[in-house]
Parts: C-alpha cells; sequence; structure tokens
C-alpha cells in the first residue's frame, strides 16, 4: 500500500509542478486508452464475450517520465521511466511498475548510448509508418504477440541517425527475469522468465540490430533479433521454452510510401525457432508473416485505416496459416483526444487458432475455428 501511495504521490507532484518540471527538463506524458470490445467464437464452447480488452485497445495505455540535463555543447544526461497499466482495472502490466522501460543514457550529435529495460531493434523497426495499425488489438502484435513487447532487461543499446539513416544495435544478457500473465507457454510475452544466469555469459540473452530510412514521401526498415533461452531450473519453462544454446530469431523488412493524405505499408517477419514447442504446438519452427496496410486522411478530423495480415507456419502435422482482415475508422476531438471504431475478422486454418481479439488474454478460438471482434473506444493523450 506504502508503494502504491508514494507512486501516486510522484505523479500528482509532478502533475501539479509544470513549471518546476520545465526547469529540471523533466516531462510527466502518456496515453489512456480504453474500449469495449466484442469476440466470438471463444474457447471449446464457441462462445461470445463483451469485455474491456486486457491488454491494449487501439493504443496500450501507459505513463512515463522523460527528462534530459546539458552536460556539454554536444552531450547530454537522458532517461526515460514508462509503466503500463490496464484503465478497465487500473493494474500495472508487464508484471512491474516500469515495465516498458527503465533506461538512462547519453545522447549528442553521434547518436545515443542508453542502459537498462529498452525495446530492442525490432520494435523500432516496427515502429515505422509502415505498420499502419500500430500496436493496438487488431494490430500486427495480434499476429505475433512478441512484437510489441520485444524489450529487454539488462541491455546496452546504441542509436544513431543521420540525414535520414536510422541505425542501431542491442544487446541483453538476463532479458527478462519476470514470470507474468496466465501460465500459458510459462508465462506470457512481456514477462517471458528468462533472467541473468552467472554461470553461462550466452543464457537468456538478446541482440538485435536495426537499419532503416525515412523521408518526406517513403521509407523503409530491417531489423534483425534473437533471443536465447536457458537449462537454470529458476528460467523453466520460459515462454518459449529455449533451452541453452537454442535461439528464437525473427528477421523483419518493412517499406512504405505516402501519396497526398494517403500513406501504404508493407511488412514482412521471417521467424524460426530452437525451441521444443516452436511457433505453436503442430505448428512447426518456422513462420511467414505478411502485412499489407493503408491509411487515408479523409477529412483533418477522419482517418480511415485497413490491413490484410498472413501468417503461414511450416508445415508440422498439418498445413496451417490464418488470414486476418482489419478496418478503422478515427475520428479527432483535438490534437490529444480522438474516438474510433474497429473490426477485425481472423480466418485460421489446420491447426492455426490466432485471436481477433488480440488485447485479451484468454479469447482465442480452437485450432481452424474464424473469429470475429469489433471494439468502439476513446483515446487521450497527454
Amino acid at each position: 500500500m506504502r508503494h502504491k501511495l508514494a507512486v501516486a504521490g510522484l505523479v500528482l507532484a509532478l502533475s501539479a509542478s509544470a513549471q518546476a518540471q520545465e526547469r529540471d527538463g523533466v516531462t510527466l506524458y502518456g496515453v489512456i486508452d480504453t474500449s469495449i470490445q466484442y469476440a466470438n467464437n471463444i474457447g471449446p464452447n464457441k462462445s461470445s464475450s463483451i469485455h474491456f480488452p486486457s491488454l491494449t485497445s487501439s493504443w496500450p495505455s501507459y505513463w512515463g517520465l522523460r527528462g534530459s540535463e546539458k552536460l556539454t555543447s554536444n552531450l547530454s544526461a537522458v532517461f526515460n521511466l514508462e509503466a503500463g497499466f490496464a484503465p478497465g482495472t487500473g493494474e500495472s502490466q508487464q508484471g512491474r511498475l516500469f515495465g516498458r522501460s527503465a533506461w538512462v543514457g547519453l545522447k549528442g550529435d553521434w547518436g545515443q548510448l542508453a542502459f537498462g529495460d529498452q525495446y530492442n531493434m525490432l520494435f523500432w523497426a516496427l515502429a515505422k509508418p509502415a505498420n499502419i495499425m500500430g500496436p493496438n488489438a487488431h494490430g500486427f502484435g495480434t499476429m505475433d504477440s512478441y512484437t510489441p513487447n520485444a524489450r529487454m532487461n539488462n541491455s546496452v543499446t546504441y542509436r544513431g541517425q543521420w540525414s535520414g539513416f536510422d541505425f542501431g544495435l542491442a544487446y541483453a544478457r538476463g532479458r527478462d527475469a519476470v514470470k507474468a500473465g496466465p501460465p500459458v507457454l510459462g508465462g506470457s510475452p512481456g514477462a517471458s522468465n528468462c533472467g541473468v544466469n552467472y554461470s553461462s555469459s550466452t543464457d537468456c540473452g538478446a541482440y538485435s540490430v536495426l537499419l532503416a530510412y525515412d523521408s518526406a514521401n517513403w521509407g523503409f526498415s530491417a531489423a534483425y533479433d534473437v533471443i536465447t533461452g536457458s537449462d537454470d531450473p529458476r528460467f523453466t519453462p520460459n515462454f518459449y521454452r529455449l533451452g541453452s544454446g537454442e535461439k528464437d530469431r525473427r528477421i523483419v523488412a518493412t517499406a512504405y510510401t505516402r501519396f497526398d493524405a494517403v500513406t501504404v505499408g508493407l511488412t514482412y517477419m521471417n521467424r524460426k525457432s530452437d525451441g521444443a514447442v516452436g511457433v505453436g504446438p503442430g505448428l512447426g519452427e518456422r513462420s511467414d508473416l505478411w502485412s499489407l496496410g493503408a491509411s487515408w486522411r479523409l477529412a483533418p478530423a477522419i482517418t480511415l485505416d485497413g490491413s490484410v495480415s498472413y501468417m503461414r507456419y511450416g508445415k508440422a502435422v498439418e498445413s496451417s496459416n490464418s488470414v486476418f482482415y482489419v478496418a478503422r475508422a478515427k475520428y479527432a476531438f483535438s490534437k490529444r483526444t480522438s474516438a474510433y471504431v474497429s473490426a477485425g475478422y481472423m480466418q485460421n486454418k489446420g491447426r492455426a487458432y490466432l485471436s481477433a481479439a488480440g488485447g485479451s488474454i484468454g479469447a482465442d478460438p480452437l485450432p481452424g475455428q474464424n473469429q470475429s471482434s469489433f471494439m468502439v473506444g476513446l483515446r487521450h493523450d497527454f
């Protein structure tokens, strides 16, 4: 209780002292995004449900603190603390207070070097404009839940940006020691139960690299991401059931172009896993994911988005794949407040069982079953 009161006091103090924040170079920011969601064909009874999504709506809800201090003409100290929460219940996400990020670093014209809990380079590759739907309940993360949770504990990162190019490197040892969420495959992707093993320099590691380019009308990104497992009893099972010496790796490439009020984006991701389970029971150890999306600014306050994503699994027992169709409409009341409606339809074939209700834990259909999901919500940035 003292911990919760201390956090609440910190937020209130920071909110009430905007002038002090500005002097100190500290900013309080965040998003609260909540919705009502409908989904059908849930579980063996093929039930339907109307509920608040448990993880994310159109956007994850979070609050954070970021700041900087100028040390020299070309060197600043920077930091970021960011905490996720579920607006439907008020609970913290990721199994810890600052589960989204907690890092400190140095920044200059040469780039940024940072240390702590951070997103890896796969996340930043998918944060580019090609990923039209973004990290929402009907977005890319519905097809692969790792992607919006691609963060690392105990990490060192470097990013440099020059003339439109973006280059990044990331390395972690003890990539995630928290086991959070339901006990499905040993935890949840936001907290995958694989911490520091002092007797092994390769267990529970992670590394990734990013190369991207952005201009006014087009851009691309590419990333290579690897996580490793452990046989240490403390980290068995980890979320992807990877043992010592085993890897789960992803390669992603994106590209986008803009035509006045229209943006079109294409994303491809290949995954290979050495884990005993692979990408799913009976689904093999490889998957290929394509996603095509478009966004149209119909009017200053109205935006229409849509995407089609296709996941093909390696043929282990039988041919399996999923196709996800999404449409969304957003209305901006102001620069910070907007309302939206979103619909998704997931077609599953073979042993695939991806859910159209990606922001809701436990709303999966049975293998080979299709599912529809509808969502209406409100978002406010602060």
